[in-house]
């Protein structure tokens, strides 16, 4: 069964734009700043669909480009000033960062626990999207495929489910881990260090693959009935996105998959928009 995203962000997006519309009532109006540091092609056209996703529900995006070649110090002040202004909700420091700035964790540690929409600062009151996208999916799948047993709540089916995470990175693997161990799931984590991946792979009911390299995952790694999440993605020589296995390939064996693109990515951008409208309204508390 092929998961629609877009489907899934569309429905989280129209409750969304429900709320901004009463916020607007009250002169408010969510705003998402982006502060973009170099050309990477991915990165713009991720910001791209983030504008999108902003302007969908009645909020507003706003994209800093600054030059691959840009000091330390204008952008901690550039973070600074939109950490004190209140008509800006959420600040991301879109990643991946120039080398030599990305060695300066400090960069992104410096935007305001408030607006870290993201969820990447240490103690962050919002959970990363990317966790909260695939948690979303996988409900979407409870629900459409059925508990087992009969009846059986997400939260109880989740934690029954053998749950392999493949990758740790900071950006995906990593969130997607912690938001689970919080839910009390049974996981194993493959890596490049980790010894026999494929016998672990096997034994999974549901495999959350974030690695971003064609061919991770194919028909005879899984089981039958396994469920797919493919939460990395690349590019193909054509400039197409690919995710971590081929659809057509797995389709058959598995019980559900979300398809790149159209799967996690589009609920991952709907998910930062809810942190948007919550950070928005937690830093107004009269609103209701």
């Amino acid at each position: 069964m092929r998961i629609d995203g877009k489907a899934i962000a569309g429905s989280i997006l129209q409750e969304l734009a429900k709320n901004v519309s009463k916020l607007k009532e009250q002169c408010i109006t969510p705003t998402l700043a982006v502060i973009q540091i170099g050309n990477d092609f991915s990165s713009t056209a991720y910001i791209h669909q983030k504008k999108k996703a902003a302007e969908r529900i009645g909020a507003v995006l706003k994209h800093e480009k600054l030059p691959v070649n840009i000091s330390y110090q204008h952008v901690n002040t550039l973070i600074h000033a939109y950490n004190a202004d209140p008509t800006v909700h959420g600040l991301i420091i879109q990643r991946p960062l120039p080398k030599d700035l990305a060695t300066n964790s400090s960069i992104l540690n410096t935007v305001d626990l408030q607006k870290d929409i993201d969820g990447f600062v240490p103690n962050s009151p919002f959970e990363a999207p990317v966790a909260t996208a695939v948690i979303r999916i996988l409900e979407e799948i409870h629900t459409l495929t059925g508990s087992d047993p009969v009846n059986q709540g997400f939260d109880d089916w989740i934690k029954s489910k053998t749950i392999v995470i493949i990758g740790r990175g900071e950006t995906a693997g990593k969130p997607i881990t912690d938001a689970l161990m919080k839910r009390g799931c049974n996981l194993s984590i493959v890596h490049s260090q980790t010894s026999n991946p494929q016998e672990i792979i096997k034994q999974a009911d549901i495999i959350i693959s974030c690695v971003g390299r064609s061919r991770v995952i194919t028909p005879d790694i899984i089981k039958r009935g396994a469920i797919l999440i493919g939460v990395g993605i690349h590019h193909d020589t054509k400039g197409d996105v690919r995710g971590d296995y081929e659809e057509n390939k797995i389709a058959d064996k598995a019980a559900a998959f979300t398809p790149t693109p159209g799967g996690v990515g589009p609920v991952n951008v709907a998910c930062l928009m809810q942190n948007l409208v919550k950070a928005c309204i937690l830093q107004k508390p009269s609103f209701a």
